[in-house]
């Protein structure tokens, strides 16, 4: 069996699309038949331009003005957040502490002094130094020994 092919011609083919644009024209001619210029706002536009920058310009302030704000306000919040948690850290801590010296009382348990915090004690008694010349007898009491120890 053949096929039949339809042949089309080259000159069919590249006149295709003049019809094409030709209804497009059409649609082009719908036109507006006249402009009125209000020359009010024409002068407006044309000498208005450093009006318009300064009104940009101070949009640009005021939207960085307000960011500055909101992120102050976030950074406060974020404290104050951090400080609730750290209290409320602190709050659970003295609550186990509490609780462990009641549970302690409750036991009879007495607080004991070790060698090390008897020594403390006895280091804190005042000393008596006295000093003596031709002319006068100076005393001097040290009350409490200052010491840089990290104990």
């Amino acid at each position: 069996m053949k096929v039949k092919q339809n042949k089309v011609k080259n000159s069919d083919l590249l006149s295709a699309g003049s019809k094409i644009y030709a209804k497009k024209r059409k649609v082009k001619k719908e036109t507006v038949e006249s402009v009125e210029f209000n020359f009010d706002k024409r002068q407006e536009f044309l000498t208005g331009f450093r009006k318009r920058k300064q009104e940009r310009k101070q949009k640009a302030q005021e939207r960085y003005k307000e960011r500055e704000r909101q992120e102050r306000i976030k950074f406060r919040a974020e404290n104050k957040a951090e400080r609730q948690r750290q209290i409320q850290a602190r709050l659970a801590e003295m609550k186990a502490v509490m609780q462990s010296g009641q549970d302690s009382e409750e036991e009879g348990d007495e607080t004991v002094f070790t060698d090390h915090e008897a020594e403390d004690q006895e280091e804190k008694q005042p000393s008596v130094t006295e000093f003596k010349s031709n002319q006068a007898l100076t005393t001097v009491t040290v009350i409490e020994d200052m010491g840089f120890d990290s104990d």
